[in-house]
């Protein structure tokens, strides 16, 4: 069984692949130009606001005691799964947005 100090290593390094994640889509979506720009600035801060509260219940975990953070832990990889469910869905969906605009440009 993990301790609590390294299920909070595990939970921050998780966190910070994601928040990475976040970090790539905002930049595809500033050089984006078609219509769909603006539902994927909504996409990602809705990102933000899972990784918020992701990060909100890793300080929770991390302020808890030694005896109660076990009572913490399912939420938390809950939550850190959320976001990375999250994350991969909005990914496949703007390749796939790239992916039909540079069809319809080849077949122009």
């Amino acid at each position: 069984m993990k301790t609590r100090d390294e299920f909070v290593v595990e939970l921050k390094n998780q966190l910070d692949e994601l928040n990475t994640g976040i970090k790539k889509i905002e930049h595809k979506v500033k050089s984006a130009r078609d219509t769909g720009k603006v539902k994927l600035r909504t996409r990602v801060k809705d990102l933000r606001k899972m990784r918020d509260a992701a990060l909100s219940k890793l300080q929770e975990v991390k302020n808890t005691s030694d005896e109660t953070w076990q009572n913490l832990k399912q939420d938390a990889e809950n939550v850190i799964n959320s976001l990375k469910d999250a994350l991969a869905k909005t990914m496949a969906n703007f390749k796939k947005r790239t992916d039909e605009i540079i069809t319809r440009k080849v077949s122009d």
